[in-house]
């Protein structure tokens, strides 16, 4: 509705529409100042998600000096998880949320349950095309799932894929050591023995084999001392991540989250403080529980480390606001579902659309 986002603008809109009386909106000093302007008589309210989100990038600067911590404890052997858990974690760069892994999982039983259900109708002699049609499938799909002979396993999104070769890597170095440098030829022996993948990567693996002069030579490989395919290094999760995590409340987050950070908490007093801060904060916003919002200011004031204080000083500029959004029941959840519409209805202008051309086709609908 405004064209841009300065201070005098949303005034003049205020002063256009009297009458307002609740004004959500995030920490933006220009909103709050046009607000004031426009309409003094208007209660502000802090948004709470805003109020998390600017938690989550001051604890960002904080974790930005504990990098040392985060690297230290991924190079750690953990005595926390099993050999196979340690398989089984996904790497610190690809983690999801709870309701990302829930809705894996209810997902995968859902491709369980199709799979039954086609077994279950060509066992009874319906045809291919009948099956398609009944489950929405295409044709090829439910030839795949008659291929399998037991339902599909999970697979996770961040969980690192072992490539075709990897299997097959001690019979190429087996066969570089007998003299065989063709590729071609231990490809279709590989195809033989089971091998799904392309020619590409056994091309590749004999390369390494090879030096840019003599080529053509044989040049014997110990299997001993090659290791061709080689996992890359666990990295530690970032200063970002780690701050996003610690704002969760402690069912919110995935188990391997959870555990990290404890060992976060165990090796360092500093941080122990700061998260049993923020666990505080955090828990004032669902409960709204306004009325402790001053003494969790003193107690970071005393205890808090000093990206929890600035914070903590930006949230006292704004008092009556913060308080309010720790307090009322209102938000900006319809806001910003209006704002996801409208960057939605951007896209589909593909770019080539003005903002006036914008305004008038959401104005003009409602």
């Amino acid at each position: 509705m405004l064209p841009d986002r300065e201070a005098e603008t949303l005034k003049k809109w205020l002063l256009a529409h009297p009458g307002v009386e609740i004004i959500s909106r995030d920490r933006g000093g220009a909103f709050a100042e046009g607000a004031r302007q426009g309409a003094p008589e208007a209660r502000q309210v802090a948004d709470r998600w805003h109020l998390l989100a600017n938690l989550s990038e001051a604890m960002k600067t904080f974790f930005l000096h504990k990098q040392a911590q985060l690297k230290a404890l991924v190079q750690k052997p953990s005595e926390t998880f099993s050999e196979e858990e340690e398989k089984q974690l996904p790497p610190w760069y690809a983690g999801r949320s709870k309701r990302q892994e829930e809705k894996s999982v209810r997902l995968h039983q859902e491709r369980v349950e199709r799979y039954h259900k086609i077994h279950e109708l060509h066992a009874k002699k319906a045809e291919i095309a009948t099956i398609a049609h009944q489950m929405g499938l295409s044709r090829q799909a439910v030839y795949n799932d008659l291929k399998m002979e037991q339902p599909p396993e999970r697979t996770r999104l961040n969980q690192q894929r072992k490539p075709l070769i990897e299997p097959y890597k001690d019979y190429l170095i087996k066969r570089w050591n007998e003299g065989c440098s063709n590729a071609q030829l231990v490809y279709r022996e590989l195809k033989e023995q089971g091998y799904t993948g392309s020619d590409q990567p056994v091309q590749r693996y004999f390369v390494q084999f090879r030096k840019k002069k003599d080529g053509r030579k044989f040049k014997p490989v110990d299997p001993a001392n090659e290791a061709p395919v080689q996992a890359p290094p666990k990295r530690p999760p970032t200063a970002s991540q780690v701050a996003h995590w610690i704002t969760f409340k402690e069912d919110q987050r995935l188990e391997w989250q959870q555990k990290y950070l404890t060992q976060l908490c165990e090796d360092d007093d500093e941080i122990v403080q700061t998260s049993v801060l923020i666990e505080d904060f955090t828990t004032m916003l669902p409960e709204r529980g306004g009325e402790r919002f001053d003494g969790w200011l003193s107690r970071v004031e005393e205890q808090g480390v000093s990206e929890l204080q600035s914070f903590a000083n930006g949230l006292k500029k704004d008092d009556d606001a913060v308080k309010a959004g720790l307090t009322l029941e209102w938000s900006q959840g319809q806001v910003e579902g209006q704002v996801h519409r409208l960057k939605l209805i951007k896209r589909h202008m593909y770019g080539r659309g003005r903002f006036k051309i914008l305004r008038k086709r959401v104005l003009q609908r409602a």
